[in-house]
């Protein structure tokens, strides 16, 4: 992958990560941002290049003002989608819906996966409605967020990258 490619996803990760912490979170909008940028970015990165960025995109979040949860708990949720979404990106079908579908299911499931991890260490989390209501937001916006940076990682990236032959995922 080119130099660009990867200095257009380490900013881009950055900037929702600071996204996040300064107006998402403060405004109370039940919203995840970066993950859907990791997962998206990801899917134009080789599989170790995906994971280390969901590792630092989450750790980042995990660190980042006001971060309130488990230290670690979504650099090791992120660094699992991410490395997901660069080895098995080559399963969904080459249309630009079903990537940004993809994209945003992986976000709502790392979501999940640190609400769950969560409630495992004992934090007091609103399990039932408004935990679900924040799942079901999370799936419709990053839906619409990933149907319009999907496009925009083509344009900024490049192609994804070609699996060689003969070797095995």
């Amino acid at each position: 992958m080119r130099w660009r490619a990867r200095s257009v996803a380490w900013v881009a990760v950055i900037i929702a990560v600071l996204l996040q912490g300064a107006f998402i979170t403060r405004l109370g909008i039940p919203f995840a941002l970066t993950p859907v940028v990791v997962v998206i970015a990801a899917m134009r990165m080789t599989r170790n290049e995906a994971a280390l960025l969901g590792f630092v995109g989450g750790l980042l979040l995990d660190v980042a003002p006001p971060a309130s949860g488990i230290l670690g708990a979504q650099a090791f949720v992120l660094c699992l989608m991410a490395y997901f979404a660069a080895s098995k990106q080559y399963l969904v079908p080459h249309v630009w819906w079903a990537r940004a579908l993809f994209a945003s299911s992986l976000a709502t499931l790392a979501q999940g996966a640190v609400l769950l991890i969560e409630f495992i260490a004992g934090h007091p989390l609103p399990f039932g409605v408004g935990a679900g209501l924040s799942l079901v937001w999370q799936l419709a916006i990053g839906t619409l967020l990933a149907v319009a940076l999907w496009p925009a990682s083509a344009a900024t990236m490049g192609p994804q990258p070609r699996r060689r032959m003969g070797v095995a995922p």
